[in-house]
């Protein structure tokens, strides 16, 4: 990214404005919550391993010590991505509408419409025997369980 003197256009002031959104009160919640679990998770790892050192170095203590740290580098990291993908987002909507050819890349990132699933409604013929004597096999087992729960009622 070049820099021009004078103009005010730092790589700094193109980040603030691409987190701009991060400064709402909703998002300022999300950051509360998040550096108070962070903060919660951190100090219970360090009570753990106060646990782990009183008992003369516990291993399954010591190892709570490295999950409960564990769950807090988790926490951070989902954070961060929550954040990134927002930015993400806002930053598409922005860009205006038209494509270009060089936008494949973004084209691949929008979502696909999901088709159904049909299943064949026949069975499609064959012509190996082992498939031929599987099916009646399968095809007998049906009939005798329908006889069966007939029979039952």
């Amino acid at each position: 990214m070049q820099v021009r003197l004078g103009t005010g256009d730092t790589p700094y002031r193109g980040f603030v404005r691409r987190y701009r959104f991060a400064l709402r009160p909703r998002w300022l919640l999300w950051h509360l919550f998040t550096v108070a679990a962070v903060t919660t998770m951190i100090l219970l790892g360090r009570w753990q391993l106060d646990v782990s050192e009183s008992k003369h170095f516990n291993l399954q203590n010591f190892g709570y010590t490295i999950q409960w740290w564990l769950f807090a580098a988790f926490g951070l990291f989902l954070w961060w991505r929550v954040v990134r993908d927002a930015a993400r987002r806002a930053s598409s909507a922005a860009q205006p509408a038209d494509r270009t050819p060089a936008d494949a890349g973004a084209a691949a990132d929008e979502p696909v419409a999901y088709r159904r699933y049909v299943m064949p409604s026949a069975a499609q013929p064959t012509d190996d025997p082992a498939l031929a004597a599987y099916n009646e096999y399968l095809a007998g087992l049906a009939a005798t369980d329908a006889k069966d729960a007939e029979d039952t009622r």
